[in-house]
């Protein structure tokens, strides 16, 4: 069961609002998921590769990569609903880009006289 062009468009839609200073193309392909292919849409963001599966009708998992060796997820097996399981994956995923970006920061004590 492949990707709809209306679910092809609902992530297209998702990936174009959150990066909209370039065109970041859904690619189709197929992804092997306990011995078996799965239609999966996949796009890349600098060091992030995203992968939403299509397990059945309505029946969504997804991921992300970061440096194409670490794999992170938002948390929950499947979805039924695309819209909310693209929008639980890029969250993840800034989420992670967040917490890289400032794990290294140290607080400034506030010193008063």
């Amino acid at each position: 069961m492949d990707f709809t062009q209306t679910e092809i468009d609902i992530i297209q839609k998702h990936v174009d609002d959150r990066w909209r200073e370039k065109d970041h193309g859904v690619h189709l392909g197929d992804i092997e998921v306990d011995g078996v292919e799965q239609p999966a849409a996949v796009w890349e963001h600098k060091h992030y590769t995203f992968v939403v599966i299509k397990m059945g009708a309505f029946n969504y998992q997804c991921m992300f990569y970061f440096l194409r060796d670490k794999r992170f997820d938002a948390g929950i097996d499947t979805y039924s609903d695309l819209d909310e399981c693209v929008d639980s994956i890029m969250k993840a995923q800034a989420d992670f880009s967040l917490s890289k970006s400032t794990n290294a920061l140290k607080p400034k004590e506030n010193k008063s006289s």
